[in-house]
Formats: C-alpha cells, structure tokens, sequence
C-alpha cells in the first residue's frame, strides 16, 4: 500500500517485525522499559512502542493521524505537541519498535539469519527532533506503519565507507539504535548538543544484557560523544581519547575492543560519525574496514541499489 509516495508495512510484515523485537529483547525488564520510556514519562519519549503488546489495529490507527497531522498542523510545535498526543492517545509510539531505522534493519536482516544468533548493533547518538526545524520544504513526520529505507539507503555514510558489508548483503541482523531513544524536541536543528538523560547508560547496558540471551552481539558506535561515554566501560581504555586519535594508533587501528556492558562483555569497535568526511576520511575508513573483517562482517559494504 502507497500514500504520498509512503510504503506501508502489511499485517504479516508487522507480525514479522514485532516478533523479531520479542525474539531478541524478551521479556521487557524494569530499566529497558524505562530506557525506551514505554510508560511516556520523559518529555519527547514518544518513539518506541511496546512491541509486546501493541496490535496492528493501534499502529493503523496512530499511522492515520500523524498523517491527517502531517497535512492539517503547519507550526512546528504545535505538529510536535499533536503529534505526540497521538503516542499518548493511541498506545504506541511513532514506530513499530525502537525507531523507523530499527524497524526496517530487522525487516530486511532478521529472517534469514536467526539461526546464526549473532546481530551486529550500529549505534548512533539520538533520533531526529520529532519535528526537525526546515527552512522550506517541511520534514516528512514518523509515521509507525511507514517502511523508510533506513540504514542501508543511506549512501552518503554507505560510500564512506562506515557501514559493514555483511550488513548491505542482509547476512548480518541488523540492530540500528541510538544511544538515547528519544526524539528531540520540535523546531530544533538536526545537529546540536547531543544531551542523554541521566540513566542512559544503564539502560544501553540493560538492552545489550537482554539481547545477549540469545545471540552474540557485537557493536559499532558512530560519534565521539556516544565513544566518550562507552569508554568508560572498556577496561583496557584507563585515559580516553578522541575516537579519531584512537584510530591512529597502532593499538587501536582496526582492532575491536571489549565493550562490558552490566555483566556482558562484547566486541566493540568505535567509528567517527560518517556524517563528516574531515573525521571519517581514508584513514579512518581504513580502521573501518579492518575491525569489520575481525568482528567478521566482511568489511566495508557497497551499495548495489537495492533496499
């Protein structure tokens, strides 16, 4: 189904999704509910839905009003205060899961690779503001029923060299997330001052634990202000430096470190944000590639036009 040139997820593809986030996460414990706020206790904690319980009947019905929003509310607050009125009326929030990217990485990789029971996290800094402050032309919104082609049509960071080939050849699962999940609010710029709440990394580690159960996971962060924070829990790592200088030397060049997260400790490579080719340059495409070959992802991918 199309609307405004927007796919929609079918019922069976919903069921696939939503079974793949249970089959992953498990029950949902006490600090990851809190981490994805399920019970809207944080201002713009209106992204991620409890895929435990949420039926295709509220997706539907939550997909509708964003868009009749989407069409009718102009102002920018005012579409981010609709907008997440809807999240509070309907049940879910304005995905199927975790975020649209999170989604549409299970769709594409989880199939066809349970039975390795290895997924890769790609881990970035936050989500969009919920309504992203434009100049002309508005921001499409969230729509929770809405395929987007997430990470893997991103050819800007695909070409650069920052995304695993394992991940583009869809034999990889696929875990995209952000290290806080919500949006930030309306009317502010895509970049800024990246400000995670106070139990975030308590709740990172609460989520990399519950998907430990039943796969090996390994992760890939984006950014220096995620690096800065994991850091702190690579005990090899007792004076942190920027993730661009790590690089460079010839410890860390290519070479995944271990990440402890709660009482897991697992392979973890952190990458400048290919967003910026001054820090995501050769050298550090280079790095890329060779710590993708050792985590086994194959390394660096190319886009072959296909979603």
């Amino acid at each position: 189904m199309k609307n405004n040139e927007r796919v929609f997820y079918t019922r069976d593809e919903v069921k696939q999704i939503t079974d793949a986030y249970q089959h992953i996460f498990g029950p949902i414990g006490a600090e990851l509910r809190d981490y994805w706020d399920l019970d809207r206790k944080r201002e713009w904690g209106c992204l991620t839905t409890d895929f435990h319980n949420a039926s295709f009947e509220q997706y539907q019905e939550a997909s509708k009003h964003a868009i009749e929003i989407e069409t009718t509310v102009s102002d920018p607050v005012q579409r981010g205060l609709a907008l997440r009125d809807i999240t509070r009326k309907t049940g879910v929030g304005l995905s199927l899961g975790v975020c649209p990217w999170t989604d549409h990485g299970l769709f594409q990789t989880y199939g066809q690779n349970t039975h390795r029971q290895q997924l890769t996290i790609i881990l970035g800094h936050d989500w969009y503001p919920i309504v992203p402050r434009r100049a002309k032309k508005p921001h499409p919104v969230d729509v929770p029923l809405s395929r987007y082609a997430g990470l893997r049509g991103l050819t800007k960071y695909i070409n650069v060299g920052a995304v695993p080939a394992a991940i583009m050849d869809k034999s990889e699962v696929l875990l995209f997330l952000n290290f806080k999940p919500d949006f930030r609010p309306p009317n502010e710029p895509v970049k800024g001052p990246f400000e995670p709440y106070d139990r975030c990394t308590q709740g990172f580690n609460a989520l990399v634990e519950a998907a430990s159960r039943e796969f090996k996971v390994q992760v890939i962060s984006w950014g220096a202000n995620v690096w800065q924070l994991l850091s702190k829990q690579v005990p090899e790592i007792r004076k942190p430096v920027g993730v661009c200088v790590h690089a460079r030397t010839n410890e860390g060049f290519g070479r995944p470190l271990e990440l402890r997260c709660g009482q897991r400790t697992v392979p973890y490579l952190p990458l400048a944000h290919p967003c910026d080719r001054r820090n995501f340059n050769e050298h550090h495409a280079a790095h890329a590639h060779e710590g993708f070959l050792k985590m086994g992802l194959g390394g660096r991918g190319s886009w072959a036009g296909t979603l």
